[in-house]
Order: C-alpha cells, then sequence, then structure tokens
C-alpha cells in the first residue's frame, strides 16, 4: 500500500527498532511533529498507516511520524536457523558470501518488506568487534527509500570465543523489532584453541580461518537496483518500434567457376 504520507519521517520512524538511531533523531522529529501516525509492518506484507494530514501554517499538508511507534516483523520474515547452518557448514566462506545469500531472492533467506512496497529490501551486514565477541548486525534498509541513513538492525549473529572452556559459541538472535525476540535463540559451539590469546577454530570450516584473520571489520555495501527506463525509440516512422519489418533479399551472382547462388 503506497501512500503520500510515506515520508522520511515514517522511515525515521521506522527505524525505532534501532535504539541509536532514534537517540540521534528524536529531538528534530518532535519539533516538528504536527500530526501523529501509527505505523505496523509486517514481514512481506504492507505497512499500515493510520492519521491524518495536518495542514502547515504555510498551506502545504505535512504529516509526522511517531517516533515511538516500533516495526513488527513476523519471526518467519528472516531465516536465521539456515544462516547459522551455513556458517556452520562452511556454505560461505566469508561475511560477503553471506551477505550474498541474504540478498539473492532464490535462497528466500528473506522476507523483509519494511515499507511495504512489495520490494525486498536490502539487507546489510556491518561487523562489530567487542573484546572476544565479534557482531554481525543485519541492517534492512527500505527499498523505497535508498538513504544510508535509514535502516532497521534487524538480526544479529555472534561469535563469542569462550577462553575459558574453548569453545567459540555462535548465536543468531532476532532484534526487538521481532515479535517474540526474546524467546528465539539459534546457537552452537565450535571447540577452539588459544594461542598467545589468539584464537585458533579447529572446526575446519573456511569460514571461522577468515573470522579470526587478521583484517579490518567488515561493512557491507549495499548496490541498489538500478531505476527501470523505458526509451521509445522510433524506426521509419513505424510505431511501436519493430511493427514494421522490411525484409529484403539480394541476389548476386559471383562470376568463377562455382555455380551457387548466395543469399543475402
Amino acid at each position: 500500500m503506497k501512500s503520500p504520507i510515506l515520508s522520511l519521517s515514517f522511515l525515521l520512524a521506522l527505524a525505532g527498532c534501532d535504539a541509536a538511531i532514534i537517540a540521534n533523531q528524536r529531538a528534530a522529529a518532535e519539533a516538528e511533529a504536527e500530526a501523529d501516525v501509527a505505523v505496523k509492518a509486517e514481514a512481506g506484507g504492507e505497512a499500515v498507516v493510520a492519521g491524518e494530514a495536518v495542514p502547515a501554517k504555510n498551506g502545504d499538508a505535512k504529516v509526522v511520524a511517531d517516533v515511538d511507534v516500533k516495526v513488527e516483523l513476523k519471526p518467519e520474515a528472516l531465516d536465521l536457523e539456515t544462516v547459522t547452518y551455513l556458517v556452520k557448514k562452511g556454505k560461505v566462506k566469508d561475511a560477503d558470501a553471506l551477505e550474498k545469500k541474504l540478498n539473492n531472492p532464490k535462497e528466500k533467506l528473506h522476507s523483509i518488506d519494511i515499507d511495504g512496497d512489495g520490494k525486498l529490501d536490502k539487507i546489510q551486514i556491518v561487523e562489530v568487534k567487542q573484546g572476544d565477541t565479534i557482531i554481525f548486525e543485519l541492517h534492512a534498509f527500505p527499498s523505497g527509500k535508498k538513504d544510508k541513513d535509514n535502516f532497521v538492525i534487524v538480526g544479529y549473529v555472534n561469535f563469542t570465543a569462550d577462553k575459558t572452556t574453548n569453545v567459540l559459541v555462535v548465536k543468531a538472535t532476532y532484534a526487538p523489532c521481532f515479535i517474540g525476540y526474546d524467546t528465539i535463540v539459534y546457537d552452537y559451539n565450535v571447540p577452539i584453541v588459544v594461542k598467545n590469546d589468539v584464537v585458533v577454530v579447529t572446526g575446519g570450516v573456511g569460514f571461522y580461518g577468515w573470522l579470526y584473520a587478521p583484517r579490518p571489520a567488515y561493512v557491507g555495501v549495499i548496490v541498489w537496483d538500478a531505476p527501470t527506463v523505458v526509451i521509445d525509440v522510433h524506426h521509419d516512422g513505424c510505431w511501436p518500434p519493430g511493427h514494421c519489418k522490411h525484409h529484403h533479399k539480394h541476389k548476386h551472382k559471383h562470376k568463377g567457376k562455382g555455380k551457387g547462388k548466395h543469399w543475402h
């Protein structure tokens, strides 16, 4: 459901799932708020918006979203179980490969459509390192607003090296924007060896070798789909293009010993 009130302020409300973004943008949003808008977005569905525009003093209609409203997604919108399986079985070699699978519609790893425009939102992996824990934040970008500053954190994959028990704990959880996020956890353990405070994973999966190799933190690059451009081209006064078809056959006689005829 497309609506003229799905504005930048609406997307700021969607980002309510991310406390850091809301903290930075709350003051500005509340200062200009002139209407209350209730928003509820469901996975793969459409955004439901309640509220009406309030004419501004200059005559322009304007609606500002309530920054306290949060996105609500169903767990089936993001297949974290398969995400952890891909890592565990070495089906992906690094974060980039995992991100590509997340954004490949054929893989069906997610059906997140925050702004309800009928298009899958892009998922970006942002790596955060905190001591012995490496966190993959999964950022969802509403496809209707191609803006790097408007996203919703939809999940986490944590890799925690427990140097006391010599295991790597891999845990995937949903972000608070998911219904039941605090009750769903996908986790497993991988044996590790710690040498001079360096983690060596003994599970034999190439992904972990990449994970603990010396490298900068991974931040995925979002590539937006190019808009569809329709170009009208007229050929010899024919419309639609290609409607008038001209077939020319030229008969050439070739001198020489050969008696064959060639058609072009």
